[in-house]
């Protein structure tokens, strides 16, 4: 029988209201939620890492949540681990640990939509799929994963899209990478591209800035002010920026300050064929650096790893090759 750790963070899938609650808060511990599954096909044990909310927690948390489950899968006992979380931040945790992990074991996180004491609680169900996922020998060596409503996403492609629904996360361009349907696990394909980052530590000053109709460059000038180690620019479509942007970009690339494009539609490489002020070719030419496919969150998480780990402005180039 496999021997599954599974490691609870807080968030939705741990929460209930109690008579005197105005809502529903994180309050389930594992012990709690191991009384209410069905017993047999793995050997489940709790830990708690902590019983936040996903708003509450930060990539420093997540890069601790990292070195804890690495420790975890060093156990040779241990065939893999489950993570519950929240979902409001689960996709950029889950990037991160794909980022940072290095190991051929499942590594499975998951969480609910739905608090314990609702109708419709789904957290039962999702963390069910996910120690189903993480017993599956299939399920070794595709990196990190996300189990929700039954789909199983890559953690580098999945996002949530919609804020009620509890089948929230998608992978927008690519689709999931397999199921699970009762007791089986189908894998329909390997996550493509993967990369992986030794970090030690992570460069927390990186800011995230989408673009809209007519932005103005104040938050721009604001962060650079402030002397950010790096900037995220949610740009249009392909990778283009307002005209008046230039200049702007240009004196953070002279600042010495990371500048990562990516598309402020959530999928999808970025280029494209125009000649037009700000387009794509103007960006390429300021030296910008490029996070095709990923969306502006996990576009973030990786510029802070990546910041934390280069040595040189070289060698954070290659990471966005």
């Amino acid at each position: 029988m496999p021997r599954i750790i599974v490691i609870t963070t807080g968030g939705t899938i741990a929460t209930r209201r109690g008579p005197n609650l105005a809502g529903a808060i994180p309050a389930l511990k594992g012990e709690d939620v191991l009384a209410m599954l069905p017993r047999g096909g793995a050997d489940l044990a709790f830990e708690e890492f902590s019983n936040l909310p996903s708003s509450h927690l930060t990539p420093v948390n997540a890069l601790d949540l990292s070195r804890r489950v690495a420790a975890a899968l060093e156990r040779p006992e241990v065939d893999g681990v489950v993570i519950t979380h929240g979902t409001d931040t689960l996709e950029e945790t889950a990037y991160l640990l794909d980022l940072t992990l290095r190991t051929s074991k499942p590594v499975v996180i998951t969480g609910a939509m739905r608090a314990a004491t609702s109708l419709g609680y789904d957290g039962l169900a999702n963390l069910a799929a996910a120690v189903r996922v993480a017993s599956t020998p299939s399920a070794s060596d595709l990196g990190v994963v996300l189990v929700f409503d039954e789909e199983i996403h890559a953690a580098a492609e999945a996002q949530k899209l919609h804020a009620q629904s509890r089948a929230a996360f998608t992978s927008p361009g690519t689709g999931p990478l397999g199921r699970v349907e009762g007791e089986r696990v189908w894998i329909a394909r390997q996550p493509v591209g993967r990369q992986q980052i030794a970090c030690q530590r992570l460069e927390e000053l990186v800011d995230l800035i989408r673009l809209t109709q007519g932005a103005d460059v104040r938050m721009l000038r604001h962060s650079l002010e402030d002397g950010v180690a790096g900037l995220v620019i949610e740009a249009f479509g392909g990778g283009r920026v307002p005209p008046w942007w230039l200049p702007h970009l240009s004196e953070a690339l002279q600042r010495r300050t990371a500048v990562v494009i990516a598309s402020r539609c959530g999928a999808g490489g970025l280029g494209d064929e125009y000649g037009y002020v700000g387009a794509y070719h103007d960006l390429r030419r300021l030296g910008v650096l490029f996070a095709h496919n990923l969306s502006g969150p996990k576009a973030r998480i990786k510029l802070m790893v990546a910041l934390g780990t280069a040595r040189g402005l070289n060698e954070l180039r290659a990471f966005f090759a």
